[in-house]
């Protein structure tokens, strides 16, 4: 079994009460989470937020894991392509701003963007970060499919498992709850545009209840495409709704 102590105190404490705040219980054991009976979510104060996933990657093509900083994180020409298709009907939504996360794929996914004149402002936001799978890079599902970490994390859904110098699901929502405050600190009304990860939306997904319970419809192939062909990575580069 995946020791749930290896993920540090301070940062286990942060990801339990961020998550708390959105009604949400952690299983201090086991890392699991649900949904508290009887609460509901605070309140949202911008209009829409939307997400663009960065565009497809090497890694997406080969069913490969990336990191923040893994040379398989370069876009593939298809991948380009979608997202200059995509940014070219962005104007249609009216966004007000767009938040783009830190890694180099997202940052070069806003680049991409960009090529299209927007009418909007891009504001980097530190905390808008998915899922980082250092140790991970250039893996396939077959060769993690019997590590304890990868059990843990991915179809246990145990919110403290992490590569040694990755990140958890757990950090990955909790830096959610604090890009919502920092919404509605700094964005009421208005419509928003985030540029980011897929864990992002999921994330996202599970702080607004957008299902009955967390996982609910979680895959490993499903979140990665690992090994499935026949969705033909369509969600890389292509806007989602969120809000």
């Amino acid at each position: 079994m995946f020791d749930v102590r290896t993920i540090p105190v301070a940062e286990r404490e942060r990801i339990t009460n961020n998550l708390l705040k959105w009604g949400i219980a952690i299983d201090q054991e086991t890392g699991k989470i649900d949904y508290i009976p009887g609460t509901t979510t605070p309140a949202v104060k911008c209009n829409s937020i939307y997400l663009i996933r960065h565009a497809e990657t090497v890694a997406v093509v080969n069913h490969e894991f990336m990191s923040d900083t893994s040379a398989n994180c370069a876009f593939t020409d298809n991948g380009i392509e979608i997202t200059h298709k995509q940014a070219a009907q962005l104007d249609s939504y009216n966004f007000d701003v767009a938040l783009y996360g830190p890694i180099e794929r997202v940052v070069n996914t806003k680049n991409l963007i960009m090529q299209t004149p927007q009418k909007f402002p891009y504001v980097p936001v530190e905390k808008l970060h998915g899922i980082n799978n250092t140790g991970w890079e250039y893996k396939t599902y077959f060769d993690l499919e019997h590590d304890p970490t990868f059990i843990a994390r991915e179809i246990e859904n145990n919110m403290f498992a992490r590569t040694p110098k990755g990140s958890s699901w757990g950090t990955v929502i909790a830096n959610c709850v604090d890009v919502l405050e920092f919404i509605n600190q700094n964005y009421e009304g208005k419509n928003i545009l985030l540029i980011s990860q897929g864990s992002v939306l999921r994330a996202m997904q599970i702080l607004l209840r957008a299902r009955k319970h967390p996982w609910d419809d979680f895959t490993v192939s499903g979140m990665y495409h690992v090994g499935d062909d026949s969705k033909k990575k369509k969600d890389y580069g292509i806007i989602a709704k969120v809000f």
